[in-house]
């Protein structure tokens, strides 16, 4: 029989989920509002969050990320076991291509970036780590849904709809994308994210065949030409097969 989960855990983790560099604030009645409760409900959250320091009240009824987040995120940085595997790959990887490099892992919210290497250029584009991608507007993110469960893939694409993130029309341009990235093993980024950037990434495999991360390689798009594409994903499927090979377990 399966372990019962907490579901008060879940929800506080959910409430967590809806602060970002784009909201880095919220209120009992937005939070009500994105996660279907009262709004007595979320204040009790709320307020219970910020006893144990991981929110704080910024000014009366709003509140942002505490100290507590704030510490744990930066011990995740540190050790995170994967981010130091796939370090020195991106890294040489970057200065081959002489394009920037990621590595990124999926959450509840979108791909986060657990890594970096910036590209050895006078003019580079850069992303820090711990920034979130959109699942539906990144090449990563377009992996991630392509190597999901079918009913699991629907539920993100119908979620992203009915927050209004994207358009019933853009969903289905989505599947098509998604088809395409589980056809060719890599997905593209056209400027769907950022008008100037483009992007190519590829999935990487644990030793059982498990998704565990994401390597793409971004830069202005106009550099971005199908042969540059298909040169990327050629020299990053090489990492992520290195980056497999180190992964521990």
């Amino acid at each position: 029989m399966a372990t019962p989960l907490n579901g008060s855990l879940i929800k506080a983790f959910e409430i967590l989920d809806l602060f970002s560099e784009q909201q880095p604030q919220t209120t009992a009645a937005e939070v009500a509002q994105a996660l279907d409760m009262s709004a007595s409900t979320a204040h009790r959250f709320l307020v219970t969050l910020e006893q144990v320091g991981a929110v704080v009240q910024v000014r009366r009824g709003t509140y942002s990320l505490g100290h507590h987040i704030e510490r744990l995120g930066r011990i995740a940085e540190r050790t995170n076991p994967l981010a130091t595997v796939v370090q020195p790959v991106i890294t040489e990887i970057s200065s081959r291509l002489n394009e920037s490099v990621m590595a990124g892992q999926l959450t509840r919210e979108g791909v986060v970036c657990i890594a970096t290497a910036i590209a050895p250029r006078p003019i580079s584009v850069n992303i820090q780590v711990g920034r979130l991608l959109d699942l539906h507007l990144s090449a990563q993110g377009k992996l991630w849904l392509a190597h999901m469960e079918p009913e699991a893939r629907d539920a993100r694409i119908k979620d992203l709809i009915r927050v209004g993130k994207m358009t019933d029309a853009y969903g289905q341009t989505l599947y098509r994308e998604i088809d395409l990235a589980w056809r060719d093993g890599f997905a593209c980024n056209r400027g769907e994210s950022e008008p100037d950037i483009g992007a190519v990434a590829v999935p990487v495999f644990d030793g059982a065949g498990v998704m565990r991360m994401t390597l793409s390689a971004f830069g202005m798009a106009s550099r971005f030409t199908a042969d540059h594409e298909a040169e990327i994903a050629a020299r990053l499927r090489e990492a992520a097969q290195e980056v497999s090979n180190a992964i521990p377990g």
